[in-house]
């Protein structure tokens, strides 16, 4: 590799992780609750969208929460906008899956979205993690929309 290769790979890299940095940031300014919003990248959407089957339909909203006293949890709250995890009949198996530098580095946490908000707390560690939020099992006959996104504990 030439010098003026490794100084444009290096010079890219900076500004990844300053544009990451700046997103991270501008994220986790978030508003002001109980619990504050954890600093995610969201990567492809912030809802898990399943395909309409009979009375089920419509998307539901997936959002983070620092655990107060514990920096390397956070909790997953899954918000129904629509029939699928808010009534009977149209329940959604959801897994939590995570990606980090703890062995065996690929986690899941799996939990069913039912009869309306649903929160589960995982242990993704400090630092950065990948981490996914999607439909446990086929809905409809056909795989879900997944949220997906970056993690920074």
């Amino acid at each position: 590799m030439t010098v003026r290769r490794g100084l444009a790979r290096a010079t890219a890299v900076a500004a990844s992780a300053a544009i990451c940095a700046a997103g991270v940031a501008t994220i986790a300014a978030g508003t002001a609750s109980a619990a504050p919003p954890a600093a995610v990248l969201q990567v492809t959407g912030t809802d898990i969208v399943p395909v309409p089957a009979g009375p089920c339909f419509g998307t539901i909203h997936v959002d983070f929460e620092v655990v107060p006293g514990h920096p390397d949890q956070t909790t997953v709250n899954l918000t129904p906008n629509g029939t699928y995890g808010s009534i009977p009949g149209c329940e959604v198996p959801v897994n939590v899956s995570w990606q980090n530098g703890i062995a065996p580095f690929n986690h899941v946490e799996s939990t069913l979205a039912a009869n309306g908000r649903t929160s589960t707390t995982i242990t993704a560690g400090q630092g950065l993690s990948l981490v996914s939020v999607g439909a446990g099992a086929y809905l409809g006959g056909l795989p879900s929309w997944v949220s997906s996104g970056y993690l920074w504990l």
